[in-house]
């Protein structure tokens, strides 16, 4: 990849390669970048496709199928381009630093970014995580490690313990439990995280948790309502005192957002998150636009419109609020989906998972 920016043309600056990055480029390639000059910042040469990520855990897909190059896009579309960690952004100068030491003025900046597992917060939180967990971000040192992890199932029995409270930590859970299992009978402990007081995979509709909750027990997954605390290469530390014995954590959640990205004096919201208005614009620095983690293809037509009318002038468009189907893989084959209080689960539903899947991606790409 390569990076240049023209003098006294207008810069946008997008950060990372997300699914509405994606649909900005395919736009820029089929109307031209006109009078604005553009620089993608991505940390890695190819998109991951997410959504798939399970899919290739229980051996439904290779890597090549969630795994698109981003080279002939950037190509076509005609931006400057790095592969690059960003280290700060400073609103108030309009800039962004790069980890190799390269300084980026902007005049509009767009952020669509992987969520971040940061390895210092999480070593802060579990002691021993950094050195000994597999984490699941970033999505492409997962699809290099997980293999070998799978080669050492195969060699002998392991206890794999998935760590996280979301639906992506149950899922991994159910996608892995089967395919782990086989020659030597590998098993898995899921540490949701300490829930005694309200119920697992919090935010998740209930009936979703019923129903993963008792395809977890059919695939004899084990799940602890508690914290993980210490790792240390051969145990798990829980906060109630009890130690699990774990010859492979995983660590199936992230930090959200990057540090560099929370510290930088965008305002925030009372979670901690950047505050974003109803055009995906920072509260505090209209100039600055952020897309939510893993957003929905939905969202690349309307911050591809706003990032249009911000450069040019116009309308801008309210980000969708879609009414979302909620979907998990479930392995073997299997997959759950509940819409409102309607609930499937099975091989047919995951048949049209994959199938939604690989429609999705082809046409992001088309």
């Amino acid at each position: 990849m390569t990076t240049s920016t023209t003098p006294n043309r207008k810069h946008l600056l997008l950060l990372g390669a997300g699914r509405a990055h994606v649909r900005v480029l395919k736009n820029l390639a089929r109307l031209g970048t006109g009078d604005i000059s553009v620089t993608l910042i991505a940390v890695h040469p190819q998109f991951i496709e997410s959504a798939m990520l399970a899919g290739f855990i229980a051996r439904q897909y290779t890597s090549e199928d969630l795994c698109v190059p981003l080279a002939r896009l950037v190509e076509e579309s005609g931006v400057g381009s790095m592969l690059a960690q960003v280290r700060a952004l400073d609103p108030a100068a309009r800039q962004v630093q790069l980890a190799n030491g390269n300084a980026l003025p902007y005049d509009l900046l767009s952020i669509d970014i992987e969520p971040d597992a940061d390895r210092a917060v999480f070593e802060a939180a579990i002691p021993g995580a950094r050195q000994h967990a597999l984490f699941v971000r970033p999505n492409a040192a997962f699809l290099r490690l997980w293999p070998r992890l799978c080669d050492l199932a195969g060699a002998r029995a392991l206890h794999v313990a998935v760590i996280g409270e979301t639906l992506a930590a149950a899922e991994l859970a159910m996608t892995a439990a089967p395919v782990l299992a086989v020659p030597h009978g590998s098993r898995i402990t899921w540490i949701a995280g300490n829930t005694q007081d309200k119920p697992l995979l919090p935010g998740e509709p209930p009936k979703l948790a019923q129903r993963v909750l008792a395809r977890l027990k059919r695939l004899n997954v084990t799940v602890l309502q508690d914290n993980c605390v210490g790792l240390d290469g051969n145990s798990a530390q829980l906060a109630s005192g009890a130690s699990l014995q774990c010859d492979a954590p995983v660590i199936a959640s992230d930090t959200g957002y990057p540090a560099w990205l929370l510290q930088s004096g965008l305002q925030l919201t009372e979670s901690g998150a950047p505050q974003v208005n109803e055009r995906l614009q920072s509260e505090s620095h209209r100039q600055v636009f952020i897309v939510p983690p893993d957003a929905s293809a939905e969202y690349g037509p309307a911050l591809d419109a706003n990032l249009r009318a911000a450069l040019y002038g116009g309308a801008f468009s309210a980000a969708p609020k879609v009414k979302r189907l909620h979907a998990t893989a479930s392995g073997e084959g299997q997959a759950i989906a509940v819409w409102g209080p309607f609930g499937l689960e099975g091989r047919a539903v995951w048949r049209w998972l994959n199938r939604r899947n690989r429609k999705q991606l082809a046409a992001l790409f088309a």
